[in-house]
């Protein structure tokens, strides 16, 4: 299962999105304030939809070039060999 995505740090640049097989994570344009400049600008962030379709192949976590994603392996997610 998805644990966590660091958003504050997240360039959503949705390569998370693109290589999740199960479509558990969409991006989302998001509202966000620039203290810096003190204006509102939009950025694509990642949302974690559909968690109890995550089959927990880490590709979003492999993938992620800021390292932001973390997947922790669940026993329930698992599919079972027999």
């Amino acid at each position: 299962m998805i644990e966590s995505i660091d958003l504050d740090k997240c360039t959503g640049c949705g390569i998370c999105d693109q290589v999740c097989p199960a479509d558990v994570i969409h991006m989302e344009r998001v509202e966000v304030a620039d203290a810096v400049a003190g204006l509102h600008r939009e950025k694509w962030l990642p949302a974690i939809k559909y968690q109890q379709h995550c089959v927990t192949c880490f590709n979003c976590e492999l993938f992620c070039p800021e390292g932001i994603v973390d997947v922790h392996p669940s026993v329930k997610n698992r599919p079972r060999p027999w």
